[in-house]
């Protein structure tokens, strides 16, 4: 099989990076629209309580009709601990967005590892 014919994507690698310093719904990452880049990979989302009490955290998907999507609802957290909030990939698709919410301000930090896709020639 010839594959120089097929299409090839072109990827890069980006953090998230989010110190929650209110209780408010705070935009994570927006998967890429337009332009080249049209899709991302999610392949991890770690959250960190660095507080002396228990937190929880919401975590939430946002499609491009506005419709949310709960992928954790206050997820509680043990002073001091750190959690892997994915056991496998998310794909998020054009417009897509990674939203997370904080019990308590100024105790939570969030990195989520993302790998964006463009369509190469």
């Amino acid at each position: 099989m010839d594959l120089s014919s097929q299409k090839q994507y072109i990827q890069r690698a980006t953090n998230a990076k989010l110190d929650l310093t209110s209780t408010s719904i705070t935009t994570l990452y927006t998967a890429p629209t337009g332009g080249d880049f049209d899709f991302a990979i999610v392949e991890s989302i770690i959250a960190n309580n660095s507080h002396s009490g228990q937190a929880q955290i919401t975590v939430t998907l946002t499609d491009t009709s506005s419709n949310v999507f709960t992928l954790y609802n206050t997820y509680d957290m043990a002073t001091d601990t750190t959690h892997e909030l994915l056991s496998r990939s998310l794909l998020l698709t054009a417009g897509e967005i990674l939203k997370v919410t904080a019990s308590a301000a100024n105790v939570l930090n969030v990195v989520a590892s993302v790998v964006e896709y463009a369509k190469g020639d």
